[in-house]
């Protein structure tokens, strides 16, 4: 071997690990972010689809059971409920609709820490006006105690549940799983 040819074998030596190191470290950085991203499928997003689930579940069921129909909302109806029968025969209701609440909070925290990775449009179009739904339901089933004490109505437009929110989150998990 030559003077020259000695130091170039070693450079090319110093590179060729240099690129392996370099190509190491990108995969493991890759396969970090597939785990970071399969925990904000399995710990943010699979949670919202599972409590907008029981949420619509929830909702026909209180709907059928406080005999709500398309002109008045569940809110409605258990305030025309209880001021009929009373408080402590709708404590199942009651009970419900709480769950309701909560399952609203829960969305919306996790909808918080999920948007800033959506991968598509229409789940934070969707998203937000979740939000606001359960914003305006919380407000409302909040004041249910302090209106039937008064003897009052709710106003005519009830929160409605966002029908294309369920969807949206179907086509968020799909499209983060692929």
């Amino acid at each position: 071997m030559s003077a020259n040819a000695k130091p170039m074998w070693i450079m090319v030596t110093v590179v060729l690990i240099g690129v392996l190191v370099a190509g190491d470290i990108s995969y493991r950085a890759q396969e970090r972010l597939g785990e970071l991203h399969l925990q904000q499928v399995t710990g943010e997003l699979q949670p919202i689809a599972a409590l907008v689930k029981e949420d619509e579940a929830l909702i026909r069921a209180l709907q059928t059971e406080l005999g709500a129909d398309k002109d008045s909302g569940i809110l409605e109806s258990y305030l025309a409920n209880i001021r009929r029968d009373g408080v402590v025969k709708h404590a199942d209701m009651k009970q419900r609709l709480d769950t309701l609440a909560e399952n609203n909070t829960a969305i919306v925290t996790l909808i918080k820490a999920y948007s800033p990775q959506a991968k598509t449009a229409a789940f934070n179009s969707e998203a937000d006006k979740f939000r606001n739904y359960a914003s305006a339901w919380r407000d409302r089933w909040n004041s249910v105690m302090e209106i039937f004490m008064a003897g009052g109505n709710y106003a005519a437009a009830g929160a409605q549940f966002p029908a294309g929110f369920p969807a949206a989150v179907d086509g968020e998990v799909a499209a983060a799983i692929k």
